[in-house]
């Protein structure tokens, strides 16, 4: 099956797009600015390879100061917990329920076995439990799930995402996203 379901011709949701769907991303949406967010797409691209252990480049640090506290929580972060990075913003498609999801970063913490860490730099939104359930059941394993809160201030919180239906409940909000999908636009094949 590909990215198009093919008895309805629409493109498959992402995760961020049902949770927004739900209106359950309105602090992002009402705090949230364009600068804001190339902050945050900056920090978590130069996480990666902190976290691969490459360079940003000659410079990338000087030209974006703006992400230096970001980037000295997450060096921090590193510091004080074993996290070997073993993949990042990869694509994972859940073909039973039909969405997409970018996991920031799935890698080893502590010598347990993988997990996925969702990085925030700025707010950290409720919602986020929501984030990471949609992400272990796109990968379709069960792994740990937790949020790297990236503070502004240098410091970080490793905030584990321990509530199992939180699973349960994104499972309900795809269904439901694809049900509102089929009869809202005509789609009902028993007409």
């Amino acid at each position: 099956m590909s990215e198009w379901d093919e008895s309805f011709r629409l493109a498959w949701p992402s995760t961020t797009q049902i949770i927004r769907y739900f209106g359950l991303m309105g602090d992002l949406e009402q705090f949230s600015n364009t600068a804001a967010m190339r902050r945050g797409r900056l920090v978590t691209a130069a996480c990666h390879l902190i976290a691969a252990e490459e360079s940003l480049g000659n410079g990338w640090e000087e030209r974006h100061p703006e992400c230096a506290p970001y980037l000295a929580a997450y060096r921090k972060f590193m510091r004080e917990h074993e996290f070997t990075i073993l993949e990042a913003e990869r694509e994972y498609r859940s073909e039973t329920l039909r969405f997409i999801s970018h996991p920031d970063q799935i890698g080893m913490l502590d010598g347990k076995s993988p997990v996925d860490l969702e990085l925030k730099s700025g707010s950290m939104p409720r919602w986020c439990r929501l984030q990471t359930a949609g992400q272990v059941l796109a990968i379709g394993n069960p792994m740990r799930r937790y949020a790297l809160h990236l503070k502004v201030d240098g410091e970080y919180n490793l905030i584990p995402h321990e509530d199992y239906r939180d699973l349960d409940r994104f499972r309900a909000m795809v269904d439901v996203w694809w049900t509102v999908q089929e009869y809202t636009n005509g789609r009902n094949s028993d007409d």
